[in-house]
């Protein structure tokens, strides 16, 4: 299947550029004899992942039955500098799966930041942060920190969007039974988008600015139990042309209708609600968590709401779980629309037109079922194996390819360390 890639303007100069910019003024700290004194912390981590299914069509970019090692497959280095009680640094450099292109690796960086504590209940960070709401934002690239292969992407799907470079400041109330959190944020990112037309066969890219804020709170019981609650706000304004807003359907006169020109607009605004809960439960560890993202009305990007319920037991060194996700859009009546409309030869409207717009709009409608297991040789490496099938209602944006009512089988394998 052809898997060529289209992009809508980009910055691979740029990128590199930055890149090396920030290796070079880390060399040149390093180098630093005002430095000498302070304490350093240099770690790595890594997950090397094969994963194949029994579908031609391709899910979550990578995964069709051809097998890939590009989906899971990463790795990692983090320095952390303390200067003193009060201030800290933290660098890290990723390689892994490009958000600009398939099929290709690039470096990325997540964490890049100043840390300054003023005291033990305050902390104040500026720079690159992963600033969302979810039980594992701060550490979903380390696999070697959760027994679950890969943590669902039902939920897991939006956690790009809340990668910025700015200000979070946290407070926190320690109790006799609880250590509550909650933190403020806001900063500006460039992120790639990448969408999939199935009716020229192929994905393209684009960029967006986007500014977001965020509210989360924390309570954890100083153990094992955690509940974490949120929001935040993203406004995305894409380069070019705008992001669609409305679609407008001329009627035919005959039942049949076809389309005039999208109503596009220079930004959107999406809000999304997060909620997470991990606790025991006699011998067994419970996690679930639920978001819901609203694009205020979007007919390209519908109010959907995902979650997932992970069980999960330990057994020694071996820990296997089940884990039920859903994925569902609310508003199907856009998709269905754009499925039923009728190619106008005069005005330039063909199938492929047609196909291209029905698979570039976000629409979900699909729910998972994970049988894994995770084994540790040490604290530090973890060997983990995972069936996953996943049911397709209406139509998934997941999948590139148009399948509907159907059931995919996800076979993974993945070895994950730290040093």
């Amino acid at each position: 299947m052809n898997r060529k890639t289209t992009r809508i303007s980009g910055k691979y100069c740029g990128k590199s550029m930055r890149y090396s910019a920030i290796l070079a003024l880390s060399a040149s700290l390093l180098a630093s004899p005002a430095l000498a004194e302070v304490e350093w912390d240099i770690s790595g981590f890594g997950t090397l992942g094969a994963v194949i299914s029994d579908s031609y069509a391709h899910y979550q970019r990578e995964i069709d039955d051809g097998g890939t090692l590009l989906r899971d497959s990463l790795v990692g280095g983090q320095v952390d500098v303390k200067f003193n009680d009060k201030w800290s640094a933290t660098a890290q450099v990723m390689l892994a799966a490009a958000t600009d292109e398939d099929d290709q690796l690039a470096p990325q960086l997540k964490w890049t930041l100043v840390s300054y504590r003023p005291s033990n209940d305050w902390l104040i960070r500026a720079g690159r942060m992963s600033l969302g709401g979810l039980l594992n934002q701060q550490n979903m690239d380390v696999g070697v920190s959760y027994d679950m292969l890969r943590l669902p992407n039902e939920v897991y799907a939006v956690s790009q969007l809340y990668d910025f470079d700015g200000l979070s400041v946290a407070k926190t109330w320690n109790t006799t039974d609880y250590e509550i959190t909650l933190d403020v944020s806001g900063g500006f990112q460039t992120r790639d988008y990448r969408s999939y037309r199935a009716g020229s066969d192929e994905p393209f890219f684009y960029e967006a600015d986007i500014w977001g804020s965020g509210l989360v709170l924390t309570v954890t019981d100083y153990d094992q139990k955690t509940l974490r609650l949120g929001w935040h706000y993203n406004r995305v304004k894409p380069d070019a042309p705008g992001f669609l807003d409305k679609l407008n359907f001329v009627p035919l006169g005959d039942g049949r209708y076809t389309f005039s020109p999208a109503t596009y607009e220079d930004t959107a605004n999406f809000n999304t609600l997060f909620l997470g809960l991990r606790f025991p439960l006699q011998e067994f560890m419970v996690t679930m968590e639920l978001t819901y993202v609203d694009s205020g009305g979007s007919d390209i990007a519908p109010p959907n709401l995902s979650g997932y319920l992970n069980v999960a037991r330990k057994f020694g060194n071996w820990t296997p779980y089940v884990t039920y996700a859903q994925m569902y859009s609310f508003d199907d009546d856009p998709l269905n629309k754009v499925r039923g409309a009728t190619p106008m030869p005069i005005p330039g409207l063909t199938q492929s037109d047609i196909d291209n717009l029905y698979t570039s709009i976000a629409y979900y409608d699909q729910q998972s079922v994970m049988l894994g297991t995770s084994y540790a040789f040490t604290p530090k490496q973890k060997l983990k194996g995972e069936i996953m099938f996943t049911h397709v209602g209406d139509r998934s944006a997941m999948f590139d390819e148009l399948i509907e009512n159907e059931i995919v089988s996800v076979y993974s394998l993945a070895y994950c360390f730290m040093f």
